[in-house]
Formats: C-alpha cells, structure tokens, sequence
C-alpha cells in the first residue's frame, strides 16, 4: 500500500525553460555587479557572468558524482573566480541577488499540479527531494509558497542543504525517515532516469517517471510506470498496487 509520494522539483513540479534561464542569467548578472560596484569592486559584466558560469561548472561537475554543493561553496566559487574576498554580509547579499532572480523568472507549474495537491494530500503523505544549482533550496521553499504549495508537502529535501545528490539513496532514506514511512509504501516521482527513476528503485521505493516537461531519456523501462498528464496519477498508482498484488512484482 502506497502511503508516501515525493516529487522532484524541476520539470516535475515546475516546468522550466530557456528563455527563463537566460533572463535569471542577466538579471543576476546586472543586479550583482551593481552590488560589487557599491562595495568598491569595478567588474565588468562579462567578468560577473563568467564568474557565476564558473561556478555552475563546478555544482555540475559535483553532481555528477553525487555532491550536493552548499550555497557557501557556490558563494566561494563565485568570489574566488572575481578574486576577492567577501564579508559575511557581501556573501548573503549575492546569495539573495541570485535567489531573487530565480524567484522574479520563476517557472511555471506543471499542469494540473495544484489541482492535483489537495486531492493527494487526503490519501497520502507528500514530499520533494530535490537537486539544486546556484539556487539554494531556500528559495526554492519561498517559490512554492507564493504558489500557495508549500505547506501541502511535509519534507522538502534539497542538496545544497543535505550534501548529496540523486541518485544518492541518501536523499530518499532520509526523506523517508523523516516522513516515517518505509520505501516499499512509497513512490518517487521526477523526470530523469539517472537520477529520480534510479535512485528511488534502489532506496525500494516505487518510481514514476513524469515525461510531461521532459520527453526524452534513456532506460525509460527502468520506471514502474510513466505518465506525462497527472490527471492520470491516481489511476497510475492504484494500477501499480493492483499488479504487485497480483504477482506482477517481487
């Protein structure tokens, strides 16, 4: 019996694009070095924008063997590529320019997402496991609050605040920990199969793979199932519990 659902965060919850991507880039850009000027430091704004690509080099390289790289890291990679020294008070500055631009470009929800909450939420318990990138989970949190989402998901667990990333079993054992809920009455849902789909088979959860946002992966057959409209999510569910029961699982 299912008990738990948790949720990736990007292109499963929200449905993210390069148009968005690229206006966070210049506003962070444009906001942060008017910042620096004001502490005395003269960048230009191809040095703040090769700085910030800088470090989202080095959380990509790091999520690829599974390190969640902490805001405090980022903030160093960022300040190290200018080649200064911030203050405590500098660093959160930057920390926020770079948060709020995510927040002033946020993406949209998915379809049928809200609707979907309050229906779910009488029957199970809900949870995000999410990588992040130069966006601390933080944000992220303050994102699904003004879309009036947040309080329906009682963990939200974020890499730059745990030090891993998925596939890490990790990220999903310590979200289920904290849910009280054991793997086998859970399901995952995200969109990448190297990430959500795996690590949840391996920490013994239940994986959905959501192909609404993003179409195209490999080893898709690694999913229990897969749907790209979660007005199809319930139905999805019942089916998988009636196949374990009649033998179609181990």
């Amino acid at each position: 019996m299912i008990r738990a659902i948790t949720f990736d965060f990007w292109q499963t919850l929200y449905a993210d694009n390069t148009e968005l991507l690229k206006q966070r880039e210049v506003h962070r850009a444009i906001h942060c070095k008017e910042f620096l000027s004001k502490c005395n430091y003269q960048f230009t704004l191809e040095q703040v924008k090769h700085a910030y690509q800088m470090t989202h080099e080095m959380v990509a390289e790091a999520w690829q063997i599974h390190h969640g790289v902490s805001m405090g890291e980022c903030i160093s990679k960022f300040s190290e590529t200018l080649g200064i020294n911030l203050t405590p008070f500098q660093a959160n500055q930057v920390k926020s320019i770079t948060g709020n631009s995510t927040l002033l470009h946020s993406p949209p929800l998915v379809p049928f997402v809200k609707d979907l909450l309050p229906q779910l939420i009488d029957k199970y318990q809900l949870g995000i496991i999410s990588d992040t990138g130069i966006t601390a989970g933080t944000f992220l949190r303050e994102m699904l609050k003004n879309d009036e989402i947040l309080d329906y998901f009682s963990v939200q667990t974020f890499s730059d605040e745990t030090g891993f990333t998925k596939p890490d079993v990790v990220q999903f054992k310590k979200t289920l920990e904290k849910m009280r809920i054991n793997p086998s009455e859970a399901v995952h849902i995200g969109d990448l199969v190297r990430t959500d789909i795996t690590g949840a088979k391996n920490a013994g959860m239940y994986a959905i793979r959501f192909a609404g946002v993003t179409t195209e992966q490999e080893n898709t057959d690694l999913a229990d199932a897969t749907i790209s409209d979660y007005r199809k999510l319930e139905d999805t569910i019942e089916k998988l519990m009636c196949s374990k029961y009649k033998g179609g699982f181990e």
